[in-house]
C-alpha cells in the first residue's frame, strides 16, 4: 500500500509517461493483428530498428557538427522519412530475385541494428542513449509526445475504420480481391504505411524493444483466447494497454528498465492466454 501511496502522489512524474505508454499500447496492439495474422511480424521488427537507426543518425549527424541538418530533420522526421521508405518498399517489392523475401527482411533487421550500434559508439552521449533508443526509457517523454503519440493513433484508428472491410479482404483473401478488381497493391501499401507511421513515432519516444513487444504480443495472446476476429482486435486493444500501463507502473515502483518492463508485461499476457487455451480445452 505504501508503494502504491508513493505512486499515486508521483501522479505528476509519470501522467505523460503514462498518457504516451497507454495509446502506444492501443494502436499498436490494433495493428499487431494484422501484422500478426499477415506473418509479416519480422518487418515490424525491422521497421522499429529502421526506425531506431533514424533516430541513432540525427544524434550523429547533430555530434559531428551538422546542427543545421539535424535543426530542418530532427529525430523524428529522420526515423519516419527512412521507415515510410522502408515500408513502401517491402509493400511493393515482391520479387527478389534468387533471394527469399525473408532474407531480405533479415538483411534489413540486421543492417539496421549494426549500424544503431556502431553510431551509438560515434554519439558524444554514448551508450545511455542508445540503450533508451533499443530498449527504451519511457521515464521521461518529450510534451510533444504527449500530443502527437495520441493524434496519430487516432488518425491512425480513423484510417482503419474507414478502410476496415477492405483491409480485411485484402489481407485474408488476397486472391478473392483481386478477383473483384480491388486496388490490393495500393491497399496493401497503405496499411503497412500505417504500421510504419506508428512504429516512427513510437519507437522515438518509447524505445524499439517495447513497441515490437506491443505489435506482437498482445495480439498472439488475443488469438489464443477467440477466434472472432473483431473480438481478438477488441482484446488485443486491451492487452496493449494494460501492458503498456502495467508495464510502465511496475518499471515505476520495482525501479526496472521501462522497456523490459513492458516487454515482460506483455509476455505475461501472452502466457495467461496460452495456460487459458489450455485448460480450455
Amino acid at each position: 500500500m505504501e508503494i502504491l501511496s508513493e505512486f499515486i502522489n508521483s501522479y505528476f512524474l509519470w501522467r505523460d509517461p503514462m498518457i504516451v505508454a497507454a495509446f502506444t499500447g492501443a494502436i499498436c496492439g490494433f495493428l499487431g493483428v494484422y501484422v500478426v495474422l499477415r506473418r509479416i511480424i519480422f518487418v515490424s521488427a525491422t521497421l522499429t530498428q529502421i526506425s531506431s537507426f533514424g533516430v541513432a543518425l540525427s544524434f550523429y549527424l547533430e555530434g559531428i557538427g551538422l546542427a543545421v541538418f539535424s535543426s530542418l530533420i530532427g529525430p523524428f522526421a529522420l526515423s519516419l522519412i527512412l521507415t515510410m521508405i522502408a515500408a513502401g518498399f517491402y509493400a511493393l517489392k515482391r520479387d527478389f530475385s534468387r533471394i527469399s523475401r525473408e532474407g531480405v527482411i533479415a538483411f534489413g533487421f540486421l543492417a539496421a541494428s549494426g549500424g544503431v550500434i556502431i553510431l551509438g559508439d560515434r554519439i558524444a552521449s554514448g551508450v545511455h542513449d542508445i540503450a533508451t533508443i533499443l530498449f527504451g526509457s519511457a521515464v521521461v517523454v518529450d510534451p510533444i509526445d504527449v500530443y502527437l503519440i495520441p493524434g496519430i493513433a487516432v488518425l491512425v484508428f480513423i484510417i482503419h475504420l474507414l478502410f476496415y472491410k477492405d483491409f480485411i479482404f485484402v489481407s485474408f483473401d488476397t486472391e478473392s480481391a483481386r478477383l473483384f478488381k480491388y486496388p490490393v497493391r495500393r491497399l496493401n501499401t497503405l496499411l503497412l504505411i500505417t504500421v510504419a507511421l506508428v512504429v516512427a513515432v513510437a519507437t522515438r519516444a518509447m524505445g524499439a524493444l517495447p513497441v515490437f513487444a506491443l505489435l506482437a504480443l498482445p495480439p498472439l495472446a488475443s488469438l489464443y483466447i477467440t477466434e472472432n476476429l473483431k473480438l481478438v482486435f477488441l482484446l488485443s486493444v486491451i492487452f496493449g494497454i494494460l501492458s503498456a500501463v502495467l508495464g510502465y507502473f511496475f518499471s515505476f515502483v520495482l525501479s526496472m528498465p521501462t522497456g523490459a518492463s513492458i516487454a515482460v508485461t506483455a509476455s505475461a499476457f501472452f502466457i495467461i492466454a496460452l495456460i487459458w487455451r489450455e485448460i480450455k480445452q
